[in-house]
């Protein structure tokens, strides 16, 4: 238990935090919707990313969030534990010291619950969960060697520095992956009858790669086992996978040679013989598929006739952002970190608690 306890810990903490994230982004973007950025969705994909990077990092941010608490005139601290042991002991919260220990104490009860095994409900919970678990890992696996697979078997066509070109007749719709040194695209085999298609398609997953959307996708595919359950994950990964269409969308209509009506007609095109093959219910676009695909394609013609042009207030509005997500996100981590037991107001609510016992075994004698 003692050595698992700090697993635990980290675990429960990077679960809260990915709730502060989408919490903190639902609102934020609700916000954008009513600024001039209501569709700058490359804008507002590089925002998410740096909330994201935030939550990676926001056991550092934390350790800053505290060092400058510390250094304040105040020599605060922003622990909700060491804010309401410090209110406890002014008399700002009217509790017998007992109750309020076992409150303060509740994640550790919580943890020695779900590891003592007495509780069937509990237990089940944890054997579905890791069975979730290891469905997902298998399922990363299995997509990860079809991929390699499908990479392997496919032909190379074009070569550069970084990226290769290949073409392959066992897939439908582009895709852009990496391996471990280099980059690929690979793309449909019949695309070499209609050079225009095959231009734009080049040009959505060459821009995927160079917004660096293949490691953002790797990395929520890799955390998916452990997170699968997690609202704010599915929330956070439901974002992602919006935006980073919407904006490789508007990326490369922003580049020169690149006509945005002409780029919009090839989507549509592409649906149109899609359901003139029978299959009106999924439309094999470029990364348009499934159920939903018919208003997901209609997101990504409007953003491509709505895309704002870039003015001077963008860039401040986006270190703002970052400043505000980074700021939040070190709040939110510094305040639920474990609090120390032997910090003087906890060893002072200690001997409160000990004092009551006593007083309370005295009276019962």
């Amino acid at each position: 238990m003692t050595a698992v306890k700090p697993v635990l810990d980290a675990y429960l903490e990077l679960n809260l935090i990915l709730g502060l994230a989408a919490l903190v982004w639902l609102v934020a973007r609700g916000i954008l919707t009513r600024t001039s950025l209501s569709h700058g969705f490359v804008t507002q994909l590089r925002a998410l990313k740096v909330l994201c990077l935030c939550v990676v990092l926001s056991p550092l941010l934390a350790l800053g969030v505290s060092v400058l608490a510390s250094h304040t005139p105040a020599k605060g601290t922003v622990a909700i534990g060491d804010i309401a042991v410090a209110a406890y002991l002014r008399g700002d919260i009217a509790m017998p010291a007992t109750q309020f220990e076992a409150l303060l104490n509740t994640r550790q009860r919580w943890a020695e619950i779900l590891f003592s095994g007495d509780y069937p409900i509990v237990l089940a919970v944890l054997v579905l969960m890791a069975l979730g678990t290891l469905a997902y890992t298998l399922r990363v696996i299995r997509d990860g060697l079809s991929i390699r697979e499908t990479v392997n078997t496919s032909f190379l066509w074009r070569q550069s520095a970084n990226v290769d070109i290949r073409l392959s007749d066992r897939i439908t719709v582009p895709f852009a992956v990496r391996g471990l040194r280099r980059r690929h695209v690979v793309l449909p085999s019949h695309l070499l009858d209609s050079p225009r298609e095959i231009r734009f398609a080049l040009a959505h997953e060459l821009q995927h790669i160079r917004a660096g959307d293949v490691e953002w996708e790797l990395g929520f595919e890799l955390l998916r086992p452990l997170l699968f359950w997690n609202p704010a994950y599915i929330v956070l990964k439901y974002q992602f996978d919006r935006l980073r269409e919407l904006a490789c969308d508007q990326s490369v209509v922003a580049r020169k040679g690149i006509d945005t009506q002409d780029y919009t007609r090839c989507l549509l095109d592409y649906c149109a013989r899609t359901v003139s093959r029978g299959s009106p219910r999924v439309l094999n676009v470029a990364l348009v598929t499934g159920g939903k695909a018919k208003r997901v394609l209609r997101q990504r013609v409007i953003a491509l006739a709505d895309a704002p042009s870039e003015n001077t207030s963008t860039p401040f509005m986006f270190l703002g952002l970052t400043v505000l997500f980074a700021l939040l996100l070190g709040l939110g981590a510094a305040s639920i970190q474990q609090t120390e037991d032997w910090s003087h107001d906890r060893l002072m609510l200690s001997t409160v608690v000990n004092l009551e016992r006593l007083e309370a075994r005295n009276q019962g004698n």
